[in-house]
């Protein structure tokens, strides 16, 4: 061995020691999450669906919450769903080749020469038995691995032994503790995962894991989770963008768009299913996103917030602010939490231009079952003060009018959010029409913000200053 420049053979050799073991043991090494990695990994809901766009990150997510919960070895600060013994898991890909060089290598790595697992993200010296595939070369069809709780037992399917979701999973007649299904399966396939699953963790009902990229657009599986129509059991993270993933830069995007038919494009990237009727705001990102700037100094912008109330869905606001020469509302912030009380709410909408008024929804005034107490009176015991209740330009409180008003700035350059607001842009591309041309009221929440605020802050909007007059001179915007 030849010694690297001031290094001795010892040293040398301790740094390629190092190096093979933190190729090997991913899990202690892998980079820090993104916000809505940790969504998925921190879900406790049986079934969870991670929608994104291509070479997101999806996959390998996916692949890290499954080793995590078959070996039992979760991080310190872990706050998501545990398990404590053994599992019986499942790890499906859509057919062989998909199956070995995504899924098998994500999981267990490549082969060596001597057909070992070199590792992903189960460590080698943590598997202990592989069966193999009798039909397919260099896939297995069982790995058994060490777990904390003693072992784990995997199985490796493809669902499909063709195109994309057609065919079925055969794997009667057992009961499975966990279950990954990577990339989109046939809508046939979910009733038997949801079967196998209702026995696994000692008959408190096995974990569902999906990571996919919507290719065969609005199945009854991706509109169940959309749609919420299975609220208590499902939940949804996504679609990712490409601008929410920053190892995708540019140049990489516009490499993997290449080859790409155009009409696949928002698919690709934004992880967006091909909608019933379509989008609501069928608007191209890119002409109503712009990178932030500083209000400091543009005192007679006109400022707005709106709040939309959550019990069953998140509560949200969103922070507007008017240029009244050009007619232009920037969305400059926005926020979306669920399960949180009203204080904190309120806390969080009285973070940024608390002088301002607060556009309110009609059910603001809603006296609680049980209490005789309105909402609006927790709010206001909490802080937040100068509310006014919504109307639309006309009067009345429609949806559709505010939903073409905001459709007509996007289309003419009178909108613009900044490229910050991330709840907003994500719900832009899930609201959409279903086959009746009917809205799906979900996925709406800062939209609802959004909307309402567009519509109010003409009429009732402050100086960010308190100024009474705008300034002789202004600067310029960036």
């Amino acid at each position: 061995m030849v010694a690297k420049a001031g290094l001795t053979a010892d040293q040398a050799h301790a740094l390629i020691m190092a190096k093979n073991y933190q190729l090997s043991h991913k899990r202690e090494f892998h980079d820090p999450w993104y916000p809505w990695q940790e969504e998925f990994l921190y879900s406790k809901k049986p079934q969870t669906m991670l929608l994104a766009g291509n070479r997101s990150g999806k996959t390998l997510t996916a692949g890290y919450l499954f080793a995590t919960h078959c070996t039992g070895d979760y991080p310190d600060d872990w706050k998501g769903q545990r398990f404590s013994f053994g599992l019986n898991a499942l790890a499906a890909g859509v057919d062989a080749e998909q199956l070995k060089v995504v899924v098998q290598r994500t999981l267990f790595g490549d082969l060596d020469e001597d057909k070992r697992f070199t590792g992903g993200w189960f460590h080698p010296n943590e598997i202990t038995n592989i069966e193999w595939s009798g039909v397919v070369t260099g896939l297995a069809r069982r790995v058994t691995v060490k777990s904390r709780y003693g072992k784990s037992v995997i199985t490796l399917r493809q669902y499909t032994q063709s195109r994309t979701g057609s065919g079925t999973l055969s794997f009667a007649g057992t009961s499975l503790d966990l279950v990954w299904i990577d990339e989109c399966p046939n809508d046939s396939l979910v009733g038997q995962l949801v079967t196998r699953t209702m026995t696994g963790n000692r008959n408190k009902g096995g974990l569902i894991l999906y990571s996919m990229t919507p290719e065969l657009g609005m199945t009854e599986l991706v509109a169940s989770f959309l749609e919420k129509i299975n609220r208590n059991h499902q939940k949804m993270i996504g679609p990712i963008s490409w601008d929410e993933c920053p190892h995708l830069t540019p140049s990489v995007q516009e490499q993997i768009l290449s080859g790409i038919p155009v009409h696949e494009h928002d698919m690709r990237r934004k992880g967006i299913p091909f909608f019933g009727s379509g989008l609501v705001y069928p608007v191209a990102e890119n002409r109503i996103k712009i990178d932030p700037f500083s209000l400091e100094g543009f005192d007679w912008f006109r400022v707005i917030r709106a709040i939309d109330l959550g019990v069953k869905h998140p509560q949200a606001t969103a922070w507007l602010a008017h240029d009244p020469e050009n007619d232009t509302i920037y969305l400059v912030k926005d926020y979306s939490m669920s399960g949180q009380s009203a204080a904190v709410h309120a806390a969080a909408t009285n973070a940024l231009w608390a002088h301002s008024p607060v556009v309110v929804p009609h059910d603001y005034d809603t006296v609680e079952k049980g209490t005789a107490e309105a909402v609006s009176r927790h709010y206001y015991d909490a802080g937040l003060k100068n509310t006014i209740p919504f109307e639309n330009i006309g009067g009345g409180i429609k949806v559709e009018p505010g939903i073409q008003s905001l459709y007509d700035r996007m289309v003419s350059g009178r909108f613009k959010a900044f490229s910050t607001c991330t709840n907003f842009f994500r719900e832009m591309r899930m609201y959409h029409r279903d086959t009746q041309g009917i809205r799906v009221k979900e996925n709406d929440d800062v939209l609802d913000c959004v909307r309402q605020g567009s519509m109010m802050i003409g009429r009732y909007g402050t100086q960010i200053a308190g100024r009474r007059r705008k300034p002789k001179v202004k600067r310029a915007m960036a």
